[in-house]
C-alpha cells in the first residue's frame, strides 16, 4: 500500500469507520518506512485488537509505549492485554519482521560511592539488558566494589573531586567507540519489564543523524506517593564525541566544547529510584552536598541560569523556603538572555509552590502570568494561574461575607443625615452574604440566609430560583453518592486509543 503523505489523518478515518483490515495495512505500509513512529504502532495495535489478535496487539502497543513513555492510554491498555504480554497465538511473521531492530553493541555505567546496599541489585538488573556493565568507583570505603564485581560489572577507580561530571568522564576511554551507553545511578534499579528497550532503542536509532540523546523514566518512590521525571537523558550514541560535564546535575555535552547539532529523543526505560526519599537524602548528607556544589558551581558559572534554577530547586528540597526564591528569581531573569536554557517553566513552576505555601498570593500569580505567556505549552503555568485564581476568589468571597455582615450591623445603629438604600441590610446585603458562602462551600448556611431573605421579600424571584436550584443540584448530588437500585447499565463503548 502507499502510504499518504497525511498518513495520519487517513488511518484515524479507517478506525472511525471502523475498517479494521484497511487500518491494520496502513500501519504495516508505515511502520515499514518509520519504524520509530509511536502512533503508527499504537493504532495498528488498535486494529489488531479489534481483530482480536490480543498477542499482536499488545506487542505493537508495547513498542508504541516504548516509544512514546508519556503515553495516557497505556495503563488503560496494559490492563486490558496484560494476559497476553509472552503469550504465544501463532507465528506473525510480518509483524516479526517490522518488531524487528538491528542488533548493536549497548553498554551501561554506573557512578558508586559506598553504595554496597544497593549496588549488587543495580548490576543484577542491567546485566540481561546490555553487554557489559562499568561501576565507576569514586574511593568507596565499603564493599561496594566486591558486591559490584560479584554481579559482574568491572570497576575503574576514580579519584573524587567534587565534580560528578569530571567522574562520569572517567570511564570514556573504556566504553569504546561503538554502540551506545546507557547511565543509570547505582540506586536505581531497571523495570524488568524493559530489559528489551535499551537494545531496541539503539536498534532503532543508531544511523539517526545528527545523533540522537534519549531521555529515560526515573520513577521516584517518595514515601506517599510515586512520581515519574522524563525529563532525565541517560543514553547516547558513543564515537559522537558526546560525554558528560558539570558539577551536579550533569548534562551530557559535546567534549570539544562546540555546538553540534543534535536531536533529543525519549523511550520507557523505567529506572525505579528510591533516594530522593528525605529520610535518605539527610541521612546520607546529600542536601548539603549537593548544595554546597551549586554554589560552588553558581560561583563558577555566575551567568548560567540553570545553576541558580538548581540550587533554588534543591534549596526548597532541603527545606530552605525563603532562601531559595533568591536563586529561582536569578534564574529565570538570565534564562530571558539565555535561549538555550529550557527548564525555565520548572524555575517558575517552583517559585509557584514556594510562594503560594508562604501566601504570597499576589507575586505567585505574577509569575504564574509569565508562565503561561511564556510557556503557553507547558501545562503548570495554566495550573498555577488556575490555584491562585481561586485562592484569591476564595479570599475575596471570605472579604464580601465580612464586610456585607458589617454592613448589616452598622445599619439600625446610623443616625447620620445621609440616607442610605433601605433595602441593602435587610436584603441586598444579606444576599451577598449568602452569595459568598455558596461560593465558599458553606451551602448550608447559605441555603439558610437566603431562605430568612425569602421569607422577609417573598416576591424576589432571583433569590427564590437560587434556592430551588440549589435544591436541585443537592438531589443530584444525593443521586450520584447514593444511585437507586434501579439504575441502568452503562453500555461499554469500543475503545478508541487515542493520538499522542
Amino acid at each position: 500500500m502507499q502510504v499518504p503523505s497525511d498518513w495520519r489523518t487517513a488511518m484515524l478515518e479507517l478506525l472511525q469507520r471502523k475498517d479494521w483490515r484497511a487500518a491494520e495495512a496502513m500501519g504495516r505500509s508505515v511502520l515499514e518506512e518509520q519504524p520509530a513512529e509511536a502512533q503508527a504502532w499504537v493504532w495498528l495495535g488498535e486494529a489488531l485488537e479489534q481483530r482480536g489478535k490480543g498477542a499482536a496487539a499488545w506487542r505493537c502497543y508495547d513498542r508504541g509505549w516504548m516509544l512514546d513513555p508519556q503515553a495516557v492510554w497505556a495503563p488503560a491498555a496494559e490492563k486490558r492485554l496484560g494476559e497476553w504480554k509472552g503469550h504465544d497465538e501463532g507465528s506473525v511473521a510480518w509483524l516479526d519482521r517490522l518488531l524487528e531492530v538491528p542488533t548493536v553493541r549497548v553498554v551501561a555505567a554506573i557512578l558508586a560511592k559506598d553504595e554496597a546496599e544497593n549496588i549488587h541489585h543495580a548490576v543484577s538488573a542491567l546485566k540481561p539488558a546490555v553487554d557489559d556493565v562499568w561501576v565507576v568507583d569514586t574511593g568507596s570505603q565499603d564493599n561496594t566494589v566486591e558486591l559490584a564485581e560479584q554481579a559482574g560489572a568491572r570497576v575503574i577507580h576514580t579519584a573524587w573531586e567534587n565534580d560528578f561530571g569530571k567522574a562520569r568522564r572517567a570511564v570514556d576511554p573504556y566504553l569504546g567507540d561503538e554502540g551506545w551507553v546507557l547511565w543509570v545511578d547505582a540506586d536505581e534499579f531497571l523495570d524488568a519489564d524493559d530489559l528489551a528497550v535499551p537494545r531496541v532503542a539503539a536498534g532503532l536509532f543508531q544511523s539517526v543523524d545528527p545523533p540522537l540523546l534519549l531521555r529515560v523514566v526515573q520513577v521516584n518512590y517518595l514515601n506517599d506517593r510515586v512520581e515519574h521525571n522524563f525529563d532525565i537523558t541517560r543514553m547516547y550514541p558513543l564515537g559522537k564525541g558526546l560525554t558528560w560535564k558539570g558539577r551536579i546535575h550533569e548534562q551530557v555535552v559535546f567534549g570539544d566544547g562546540e555546538k553540534h547539532p543534535f536531536q533529543r529523543g525519549a523511550v520507557r526505560i523505567r529506572l525505579d529510584h528510591r533516594g530522593y526519599m528525605r529520610e535518605v537524602m539527610t541521612s546520607r548528607g546529600k542536601f548539603d552536598r549537593n548544595i554546597a556544589l551549586l554554589k560552588a558551581w553558581t560561583e563558577d558559572e555566575p551567568e548560567n541560569p540553570a545553576a541558580w534554577g538548581f540550587l533554588g530547586r534543591d534549596l526548597y528540597a532541603a527545606g530552605k523556603i525563603e532562601e531559595a526564591i533568591p536563586p529561582l528569581y536569578r534564574a529565570e531573569a538570565l534564562a530571558a538572555h539565555t535561549p538555550e536554557y529550557a527548564r525555565t517553566p520548572e524555575v517558575r513552576s517552583v517559585l509557584c509552590e514556594i510562594l503560594d505555601r508562604l501566601k504570597r498570593w499576589e507575586e505567585a500569580r505574577q509569575v504564574a502570568d509569565r508562565a503561561a505567556t511564556e510557556s503557553p505549552d507547558h501545562p503548570m503555568g495554566w495550573y498555577w494561574k488556575a490555584r491562585f485564581a481561586i485562592l484569591q476568589a476564595d479570599q475575596l468571597a471570605a472579604e464580601a461575607q465580612q464586610w456585607a455582615q458589617k454592613c448589616r450591623e452598622v445599619a439600625p445603629t446610623y443616625r447620620g443625615i445621609v440616607s442610605f438604600n433601605p433595602d441593602v441590610p435587610g436584603m441586598l446585603a444579606p444576599i451577598i452574604e449568602a452569595d459568598s458562602l455558596r461560593m465558599r462551600g458553606n451551602w448550608r448556611p447559605a441555603y439558610d440566609v437566603y431562605r430568612t431573605v425569602l421569607d422577609h421579600t417573598p416576591q424576589f424571584d432571583a433569590v427564590r430560583q437560587q434556592i430551588e436550584r440549589m435544591e436541585r443540584e443537592a438531589k443530584a448530588v444525593l443521586t450520584a453518592v447514593r444511585p437507586p437500585s434501579s439504575a441502568t447499565q452503562t453500555v461499554s463503548q469500543p475503545h478508541l486509543a487515542p493520538r499522542r
